[in-house]
């Protein structure tokens, strides 16, 4: 397993890896689809510093210094953010299809 966001980043990584979800727990609790929070499509692995909130993660999450342009999301987000009504979140974070 490698740190799935470092390809968006010239830092390098940091911490050990954590799950980086790339449709955020809060949306999925919010919208009603808490089940979805440990679908596999939902994440994806990413170093998070020393505490798991640092790393790429952090700068994905909280600095918002990282960015995903939507052609590089894995499919599966796409797929099940259609699945769950939620592309509309996935257009406004990381741009339309």
């Amino acid at each position: 397993m490698t740190c799935w966001l470092a390809q968006f980043s010239d830092v390098p990584c940091e911490g050990r890896l954590i799950r980086a979800h790339l449709i955020p727990r809060q949306l999925l609790r919010r919208e009603g689809h808490r089940d979805a929070i440990e679908d596999p499509r939902t994440w994806v692995w990413s170093c998070g510093g020393a505490m798991g909130v640092g790393g790429h993660h952090g700068m994905l999450d909280y600095s918002r210094r990282l960015r995903v342009p939507f052609e590089a999301l894995p499919a599966g987000v796409v797929e099940i953010a259609e699945e769950l009504g939620l592309s509309w979140w996935v257009a406004r974070e990381y741009g339309p299809a």
